[in-house]
């Protein structure tokens, strides 16, 4: 049974990259620019995103409720 970090792993290392948005259970939207941009803990429990202001989410797996393409 695959699981969110399957499909975000997925995504995140297509060749090439295609920019995505995690969409979270609170219904925020945190966008994925660039593969250097996105990060996993060893676990896989935690995911670390850099936002396009320069902030850094962590955000745990189990949050992550869709994964969508961003359309350019």
């Amino acid at each position: 049974m695959k699981t969110v970090l399957d499909y975000v792993r997925r995504w995140a290392e297509g060749v090439p990259f295609r920019p995505f948005t995690l969409r979270l259970e609170d219904g925020r939207a945190i966008p994925v620019t660039r593969l250097a941009h996105i990060a996993c803990s060893d676990t896989g429990e935690a995911i670390a995103v850099f936002l396009p202001d320069g902030s850094l989410e962590i955000l745990a797996q189990k949050s992550i409720t869709s994964l969508q393409e961003t359309r350019a």
